[in-house]
C-alpha cells in the first residue's frame, strides 16, 4: 500500500542566497492519481495529515519524514472515507473527528500508532455528533457536539470515553450551538441560544451548575456578542442590547460589570470590529453614524472611546489589517483620494498618516502582512507591475516594490512562512505559474525554487499551507505528474540549534516574557490556530486548539505553572513558531 518515494537532489547557486543546497523530497502517496495531503499537524515528534492512497480513501496518516515511516495510521473508514479533521493535542494526545462508516463522525483520539487510534465515544448513536470547537480549559477538553437527543450543546471530556459527557443542556427544546469559546479570568465564556433569551454570553466554571447565563443583554431578541477580546484585565465585545445598535461592550465576568461601554452611533449601530491591542490601548473600526467606518481607540473607559482620525471625511475609510511592527500600527484604509493604501499610526490623530500611495491610479490591494528580519512584507499593485512582493522598514522611501515576480502580470504572492532564516511563499511568475519562492529580503535573493524535473505548471496551486518539520519544509505540490502529493525540501544548511528553536520570530509576540500571572499572545499576520507550551524536559503543559475563535490575540492563564523555562509552539494559519516563555 505504501508507495515508492521519489527522491531529488539539488544544488542551486542563487545569487545572494549563498549556494545553499536544497533536497527535494517527494511522497507518492497514491501512485493512481493525487493524494491531497492537508490538515498538517505536528504531534509527539511526528507530521500527521490526510490523504488519499487511491485505495482507502482519506484517512489518517504519519510521516517522520523518511520513506518508511510515511505511512496509513489507520484506516478507520474500510467502506470509504473518514475525513479526519485533525483537531487538537490534549492531556499528550491527538484528538479529531472522523467517520468510521458505522458511526458516523464522532470523536476520536490517537497516541501515535493504528491500535491506539480509536474512536472515544459514539455521542450519536443515531447519525453524527461532528465535535468541533475544541477548547482546553482547566484541565478538561470542551468542545461542541450533537447527541442525538440534546441538539448540538457544550460537551467535556476528560480523556475516557465515561469521562465524555454533556456539559448542559443549554436549550431543552433543541440546540445552543455554543460557540466562540475564551478562558477568561479562571471562567470560560462562550455566546448559545437557550431557546428563550436569543444567543447571549454564556460562561462555565466546568460544571453543570456553574454553567450560567451570565447576562441576557438584548432582552427582546439575540444580543449576538461577538469578537471577544481580552484587554487591561476585562473582556471587550461587540453586541446588541435592542436599543443601541451594535455597539461595543465590556464585562468583568459579573452580571452587573456586564456594560455598554459607550454608544458611539446614536442613531444605529457603529458594528465595532477587529480590535487590537497596540500600546497600551485597544483600536478597532466602527461606524459613529456620522464619520463613517474609521478608526477608533478605547482606553476601558466611556471618555477614553474615541475616534482616533477621521481618515476619509466623505464616506467610510475602512480600517483594516491591523499589525504591530517597529512600535507603530499599520492598516490599510481608504481616505477617499487615494483609495487602499497603507497607512501608520503612533497612537494619536496627528501620527495617524498615509505611509505611502502604493498605487497613484487606484487601490494597491495590499494583503498578507508579514514581518520577517526586521521589515514588514506584503502583496500590493501599483498601478504598472501588478500585484508583486513589496516590503517597507516603516518609512515612505524604504516602501518599495521588492521585486517584479510576474513581468506580463500579477505573482500574488502570498502564504510566507519563515524557514531557516529565509522566507519561503507561493508566486506566479506568469511563466511556470505558482511556484515555491524563496527570499532573503533582497531582489537578487527572492529566486523561485524547484526540482531539477518539474515539467508541470502550477505545481503549488491550491497549496495554502507550508510546515516546518524536523528541520524541513512541507507542502502539497504536482511537481512531475505523479500528481498531489506530499512534498519536503531541505536546506541542509539548516540547523536545528537551540539558537534556532529560541529565535525571535518577529510577527509573533508574547507579553509579558518573563511572566507571572497571564500571557498574551498575539499573531500580527494571520489567525492562531493551535497552542502548545511544553516545559524545559518536553512535558507538554497545555495544548488549546483555538481554530473557532478565528482570531489574532490569545490570553492565557499560566498562574499554575512552576518557575522556569518553557517553550510555546504557535501555529496559526500559514506557519508554524516556537518561542521561549520565563514564569517567574
Amino acid at each position: 500500500m505504501k508507495k515508492s518515494v521519489n527522491l531529488i537532489l539539488l544544488t542551486m547557486l542563487v545569487s545572494s542566497i549563498s549556494f545553499a543546497q536544497y533536497q527535494f523530497e517527494s511522497f507518492d502517496i497514491n501512485p493512481s492519481g493525487d493524494s491531497y495531503p492537508g490538515y498538517l499537524t505536528e504531534y509527539n515528534g511526528k507530521l500527521y495529515f490526510i490523504a488519499d492512497d487511491g485505495t482507502n480513501g482519506y484517512e489518517l496518516w504519519i510521516t517522520d519524514g523518511t520513506t518508511a515511516g510515511t505511512q496509513l495510521l489507520k484506516d478507520i473508514n474500510p467502506t470509504g472515507d473518514s475525513y479526519p479533521y485533525l483537531s487538537t493535542e490534549y492531556n499528550g494526545k491527538l484528538y479529531f473527528q472522523a467517520d468510521d462508516g458505522t458511526n458516523g463522525y464522532e470523536l476520536w483520539v490517537t497516541e501515535g500508532t493504528s491500535a491506539e487510534t480509536q474512536l472515544l465515544k459514539d455521542i450519536n448513536p443515531t447519525g453524527d455528533s461532528y465535535p468541533d470547537s475544541f477548547t482546553e480549559y482547566n484541565g478538561k477538553l470542551y468542545f461542541v457536539a450533537d447527541g442525538g437527543t440534546n441538539g448540538t450543546e457544550l460537551w467535556v471530556t476528560d480523556g475516557t470515553s465515561v469521562g465524555t459527557q454533556l456539559l448542559k443542556d443549554i436549550n431543552p427544546t433543541g440546540s445552543s450551538f455554543p460557540d466562540d469559546f475564551n478562558e477568561y479570568n479562571g471562567k470560560l465564556y462562550f455566546t448559545a441560544y437557550d431557546g428563550t433569551n436569543g444567543r447571549e454570553l454564556w460562561v462555565t466554571d466546568g460544571t453543570s451548575a456553574g454553567t450560567l447565563l451570565l447576562k441576557d443583554i438584548n432582552t427582546i431578541g439575540a444580543s449576538s456578542p461577538a469578537y471577544f477580546t481580552e484587554y487591561n484585565g476585562k473582556l471587550y465585545f461587540a453586541a446588541t442590547d435592542g436599543t443601541n445598535g451594535r455597539e461595543l461592550w465590556v464585562t468583568d465576568g459579573t452580571t452587573i460589570g456586564t456594560q455598554l461601554l459607550k454608544d458611539i452611533n446614536q442613531t444605529g449601530s457603529c458594528s465595532p470590529y477587529l480590535f487590537t491591542e497596540y500600546n497600551g490601548k485597544l483600536y478597532f473600526q466602527a461606524d459613529d453614524g456620522t464619520n463613517g467606518i474609521e478608526l477608533w481607540v478605547t482606553d476601558g473607559t466611556s471618555a477614553g472611546t474615541q475616534l482616533l482620525k477621521n481618515i476619509n471625511p466623505t464616506v467610510d475609510s475602512y480600517p483594516y489589517l491591523f499589525t504591530e511592527y517597529n512600535g507603530k500600527l499599520y492598516f490599510k484604509a481608504d481616505d477617499g483620494i487615494n483609495g487602499y493604501e497603507l497607512w501608520i499610526t503612533d497612537g494619536t490623530s496627528a501620527g495617524t498618516q498615509l505611509l505611502k500611495d502604493i498605487n497613484p491610479t487606484g487601490d494597491s490591494y495590499l494583503y498578507y502582512f508579514t514581518k520577517y528580519n526586521g521589515k514588514l512584507y506584503f502583496q500590493a499593485d501599483d498601478g504598472t507591475n501588478g500585484i508583486e512582493l513589496w516590503v517597507t522598514d516603516g518609512t515612505t522611501v524604504g516602501t518599495q516594490l521588492l521585486k517584479n515576480i510576474n513581468p506580463t502580470g500579477d505573482s500574488y504572492s502570498r502564504y510566507f512562512t519563515e524557514y531557516n532564516e529565509k522566507l519561503y511563499f507561493q508566486a506566479d511568475d506568469g511563466t511556470n505559474g505558482y511556484e515555491l519562492w524563496i527570499t532573503d529580503g533582497t531582489s537578487a535573493g527572492t529566486q523561485m525554487t524547484m526540482p531539477p524535473i518539474a515539467p508541470n505548471l502550477d505545481p503549488l496551486i491550491n497549496t495554502y499551507i507550508f510546515a516546518v518539520y524536523d528541520s524541513s519544509l512541507y507542502f502539497s505540490a504536482n511537481y512531475n505528474s505523479i500528481g498531489k502529493e506530499l512534498w519536503k525540501l531541505t536546506d541542509t544548511t539548516y540547523s536545528a540549534s537551540v539558537n534556532n528553536i529560541e529565535k525571535t520570530i518577529n510577527n509573533i509576540n508574547i507579553f509579558p516574557n518573563p511572566a507571572k500571572e497571564k500571557i498574551y499572545i498575539t499573531s500580527y499576520n494571520d489567525k492562531i490556530a493551535y497552542i502548545e507550551i511544553t516545559n524545559i524536559i518536553g512535558q507538554i503543559v497545555k495544548a488549546q486548539n483555538f481554530v473557532s475563535l478565528r482570531d489574532k490575540s490569545v490570553a492565557l492563564d499560566i498562574s499554575s505553572y512552576r518557575k522556569g523555562v518553557y517553550f510555546v509552539k504557535i501555529i496559526t494559519d500559514n506557519s508554524t513558531v516556537i518561542k521561549k516563555l520565563l514564569i517567574e
